[in-house]
């Protein structure tokens, strides 16, 4: 984790509860979203305001990430720590996801959605890529800034071996971390028929 700040950052400001202060002179001005992100051995999150409409474009614009008053949870023993401010480089993401409402429909377009799994050392994560009609939905994820989009995704990892599972609304992975991507069925995807190439180690 980096120690300074990286050469074009993102800031963002986490709270540790969803509620605010009961003001009913104030309106909020973005909604409160829940804020999630994996590293390697470390969930981070909070609750984040975002003046922004999409995230995955945000994050494909920055190098790295500002938290203010983050919390970080062990993947193996479930420690927690507190970060009163902290950088932590894009390269060291494996996936961000931010539950709540959906961006602006106005910058959506019709797209096709096509079953996706993609693997990230101890990681295995699944969801629906989305393409446009007739675009060769692999090319589509290989072609486009590496952190891509994943709805209805659901993760899998192996923190010192030990098999966990977890459902997440959209899921925005780190292409350039991948260690292999791939389009599958519908099927394959639901019932969780893609396993890891090498099994993840317990180390």
């Amino acid at each position: 984790m980096a120690t300074r700040p990286p050469g074009d950052g993102l800031t963002l400001h986490l709270d540790a509860l969803a509620e605010d202060a009961f003001e009913p002179e104030s309106v909020a001005d973005a909604p409160l979203l829940r804020f999630e992100a994996f590293l390697a051995r470390e969930r981070l999150f909070g609750w984040v305001r975002l003046e922004a409409d999409r995230l995955t474009d945000l994050l494909n614009a920055h190098d790295g990430l500002r938290l203010h008053q983050a919390t970080f949870e062990s993947l193996v023993d479930g420690t927690t720590r507190h970060a009163a401010d902290v950088v932590v480089p894009r390269s060291s993401l494996i996936g961000v996801s931010v539950t709540g409402p959906r961006g602006d429909p106005a910058l959506r377009r019709w797209t096709h959605s096509h079953a996706a799994v993609a693997q990230i050392g101890d990681f295995l994560l699944g969801g629906y890529a989305h393409a446009a009609p007739g675009e060769d939905p692999l090319k589509t994820i290989t072609r486009r800034p590496p952190m891509v989009p994943l709805t209805d995704a659901r993760l899998e990892y192996w923190p010192g071996g030990e098999h966990r599972r977890t459902w997440i609304g959209t899921m925005i992975f780190n292409r350039d971390l991948a260690d292999w991507v791939r389009v599958v069925t519908d099927e394959e995807l639901e019932l969780g028929l893609i396993r890891p190439k090498v099994t993840p180690s317990a180390s």
